[in-house]
């Protein structure tokens, strides 16, 4: 695969622009921007590009593509512009409305739980506990947005509103807070 290093670069530097850790690139990058591809694209693609990313963020492929799929968890039942649930609805004939806010009344709990989990695969329990505090707030506000979008407007959005909220949520967070090494 043959890669432009410039496209990369100016990525990269956005990012470490934010944090040089590892861990909270994993953060915004692999769970956050993934959830948000996967909202506006899905179909594999925010597995590929975000697996992309973690390399040109200087991760391992083979660790990069493992972190992408985990990453990948919380966001994939509402797919692109809520595709599987649009299906669903179409398929078995159930109220849409009523299965964006069931799916979105469950979902929430492992939104919550995906961070702690990518982290922990990435850097192990003991470096997942330097940055639960980001984790925490990653995962509470891309869950609480999960619920509150897919319970009020419906699946169209709940992806990429909530990947929004969480990705500015963890950069505000990290203003205030710096993680333990």
């Amino acid at each position: 695969i043959t890669v432009k290093t410039g496209q990369f670069d100016i990525i990269r530097a956005s990012v470490i622009s934010i944090t040089d850790d590892q861990r909270l690139q994993m953060l915004l990058v692999g769970f956050s921007f993934g959830a948000f591809l996967e909202g506006a694209a899905g179909f594999g693609a925010p597995v590929a590009i975000t697996g992309a990313l973690m390399i040109g963020l200087g991760f391992k492929p083979l660790e990069a593509a493992k972190l992408a799929l985990i990453g990948n968890t919380a966001p994939v039942a509402f797919g692109s512009l809520g595709t599987p649930l649009t299906t669903l609805a179409d398929i078995t004939g159930l109220d849409l409305l009523s299965l964006s806010a069931m799916v979105g009344r469950q979902l929430p709990l492992f939104s919550l739980i995906v961070p702690f989990w990518l982290v922990a695969a990435q850097v192990g329990w003991r470096g997942m506990l330097g940055v639960w505090p980001a984790c925490f707030v990653t995962g509470a506000s891309f869950g609480v947005m999960q619920f509150v979008m897919s319970n009020y407007h419906g699946p169209w959005l709940v992806d990429i509103v909530s990947a929004v909220v969480a990705m500015a949520s963890l950069v505000l967070f990290m203003k205030l807070w710096k993680p333990q090494a």
